[in-house]
């Protein structure tokens, strides 16, 4: 396995006991030491800032070290003069790819950063831009619109793409999802469900595109894992349309007849909260079925929702989104969007592979590699597959009750 990109030992420290591991030959050089310390077509949370600008200064001064002469280029293509959100994502993406750049030191690539706006044309014409100018790897577009304008761009010189798109269906032929797939999330809750005995699990699933996906995804998972579904509720997802099916929820739930030991309720805090209410009002008691989310659970209202309470999903352990939070805050005095660790992990494979040569190969490693999210690795599909802990929702914040793995083995 590789570790992507060098952080000092204090992150060596913070990942424990990943020191030991068997570092697979990937071209047979690594660009550096790197140290490791939920998702969906609806991002909700992941889209905005984790906080508000600290006022602390940056420690030193962000300037990328310049490449070498021969270096290979690499393009990151990223929505940069979108309005809103996503411009003010992207900059923060940008600033952490810079931050991988530093961090390696010599890093060995030359990484030319691309506005997409944020559109199909903008992604092709800066896919066209990146192609011509000698561009061996594509990091981005982020969105799912753009990667499929940009893989014919791509696919007619062979140049692999590592994209930041969540919608799983655009990836493959030399497009990768360096991203929070939501099936992933899905799969590990069950799995790990299942692992305890927990076979008989309800759901409530949204009607939406993100709820069509998850629900492909739980019915999949529940196969492979031999898991029951005794009944599901669908619902809108507004506080009145999930009201009534919630409440119908609780009543099965509660019924002699039910033999649900889990409710698969992968949704936001704030409707969380609402269906916890009605649930409540129909004489439900929150605690006596295990709760299990996705990845929008991975927000700091949880810890106030009292349905989730003791709750599981599947997410990245909260010391790596520490770890990484406060590394960017000491670098650029404000904290990062949860997904902007995402480009720092896309540049470091870009570092770690620039020597061999960026072939599938080497993209699809199956030891995987160490980065600021913990262990990844690629399907010749394109599509990521990560090592995720299983975290249980306290008042407190996330507990691990599950560590994430160090390396995957034949349960993966």
């Amino acid at each position: 396995m590789f570790f992507l990109s060098a952080i000092s030992s204090s992150l060596k420290t913070l990942a424990g006991g990943m020191g030991h591991l068997r570092r697979a030959a990937l071209a047979g050089t690594l660009a550096a030491a790197l140290a490791g310390c939920g998702g969906g077509l609806d991002m909700g949370d992941l889209f905005s800032d984790s906080g508000a600008p600290s006022g602390q200064q940056a420690q030193r001064p962000q300037v990328p070290p310049q490449p070498g002469a021969n270096s290979p280029r690499v393009a990151l293509l990223l929505p940069l003069s979108a309005p809103g959100s996503l411009g003010r994502l992207a900059k923060a993406m940008k600033k952490s790819a810079e931050l991988a750049m530093i961090d390696a030191g010599t890093p060995g690539i030359t990484l030319v950063v691309k506005d997409t706006s944020g559109t199909p044309s903008g992604a092709r014409m800066a896919a066209q831009a990146a192609v011509g100018e000698g561009s061996k790897l594509i990091l981005g577009p982020l969105l799912a619109g753009n990667v499929k304008a940009v893989r014919p761009e791509a696919a007619a010189r062979g140049i692999p793409v590592v994209a930041f798109s969540s919608q799983s269906s655009v990836a493959g032929n030399g497009v990768y999802l360096m991203s929070f797939l939501p099936e992933e999330e899905v799969d590990n809750v069950v799995r790990y469900s299942a692992s305890t005995g927990k076979r008989n699990i309800a759901a409530m699933l949204p009607q939406s595109a993100y709820g069509n996906i998850i629900s492909r995804a739980f019915y999949e998972s529940a196969k492979r894992y031999k898991v029951s579904i005794p009944f599901e509720e669908r619902y809108v997802r507004t506080p009145t349309g999930i009201s009534a099916p919630a409440t119908r929820m609780a009543t099965r739930l509660a019924s002699p007849a039910s033999k649900a030991d889990a409710l698969f309720f992968p949704e936001s805090p704030k409707l969380l909260k609402a269906a916890g209410a009605a649930m409540s009002a129909a004489g439900f008691t929150p605690g006596t079925v295990k709760l299990l989310g996705t990845g929008l659970w991975d927000s700091a209202a949880i810890k106030t929702t009292p349905l989730a309470i003791g709750g599981w999903y599947a997410g990245v352990e909260p010391r790596l989104v520490n770890y990484f939070s406060s590394h960017f805050q000491k670098s650029y005095g404000s904290r990062p969007p949860r997904i902007a660790s995402l480009a720092y992990d896309a540049t470091s494979l870009a570092i770690a592979l620039g020597r061999g040569g960026f072939s599938r190969r080497e993209i699809e490693n199956p030891e995987g590699f160490q980065g600021m999210n913990g262990l990844f690795r690629f399907r010749s599909n394109g599509r990521i597959q990560r090592g995720l802990a299983i975290l249980e929702v306290t008042p407190t914040g996330p507990r691990v009750v599950s560590p994430a793995p160090t390396r995957f083995s034949g349960n993966y």
